[in-house]
């Protein structure tokens, strides 16, 4: 059972940096949902607070590395989309 909490946070997180590098490579973010990535990182941060709760040191560092990402990624689309394509 150990290796399920170990092995879904590792997914997760790696599940964000194919998007995060096509955002870096290509600059566009037209083709993307913002809607997704802002739910999905507020739903992270529910679990993130969870885990402070419930005080597992794993799930807090999965769950502070996947906000990380998701802010990246939000961050980067929002970016690409209002600023770097108005100009």
């Amino acid at each position: 059972m150990i290796y399920f909490n170990i092995l879904a946070p590792i997914l997760l997180i790696i599940s964000g940096l194919p998007q995060t590098i096509k955002l870096l490579k290509t600059k566009k973010s037209d083709d993307i949902s913002p809607a997704t990535y802002v739910m999905t990182l507020f739903a992270v941060l529910i679990l993130l607070c969870k885990s402070v709760v419930v005080n597992d040191s794993t799930l807090i560092a999965s769950n502070a590395v996947s906000c990380l990402l998701l802010s990246i990624n939000t961050s980067l689309i929002f970016w690409y989309r209002f600023v770097v394509s108005k100009k």
